[in-house]
């Protein structure tokens, strides 16, 4: 499976090197362009924006945003808008508010994008290594994206939670 992921942050960053060790697809995008060079090192794909990063997945995007929970999220959700296409998945792992991720599920859904809200806990150590998550949306999305929430948790460690902002 392929996945975008925006955010090389101290999470994003673990969490891309956890997509590349589990055989997962992962083109990476960040504003912090020595984050950008450390992680091509590293053997990760990586793109020049964020509409590169959407041309580089496959017909059905998938796109996980690692950063800061709040106004950082929104920025990101309106950059990717324009670059997104029905039934694709966007997840936030960020530890969003829930009112916040429900109000970005509805204006995502409107142009029929999927989302799925994502608590991330485990911290750096768990980015790289195994994380834990709780996730909240579409049941049938969420099935979906099952194999790479298995991929990068500790065993057992993934829950679907229920709709969006559970």
């Amino acid at each position: 499976m392929q996945i975008g992921l925006i955010g090389l942050g101290k999470m994003g960053y673990n969490l891309a090197l956890n997509f590349r060790d589990k055989k997962l697809k992962v083109v990476a995008f960040d504003i912090n362009k020595q984050a950008m060079e450390s992680i091509a090192k590293e053997g990760v794909t990586t793109a020049p924006s964020i509409a590169e990063l959407c041309s580089m997945l496959g017909e059905r995007k998938v796109i996980w945003v690692m950063v800061p929970a709040g106004n950082t999220v929104d920025v990101i959700l309106s950059n990717l808008k324009s670059h997104l296409h029905a039934n694709d998945i966007v997840i936030d792992g960020g530890n969003s508010h829930f009112k916040d991720t429900i109000n970005r599920g509805r204006d995502l859904e409107k142009m029929e994008v999927h989302f799925l809200d994502c608590g991330t806990s485990g911290g750096v150590e768990g980015a790289r290594h195994g994380i834990c998550t709780m996730i909240g949306g579409k049941k049938e999305i969420f099935e979906h994206c099952e194999p790479i929430f298995k991929a990068i948790s500790v065993p057992n460690g993934y829950l679907y939670c229920g709709k969006t902002g559970s």
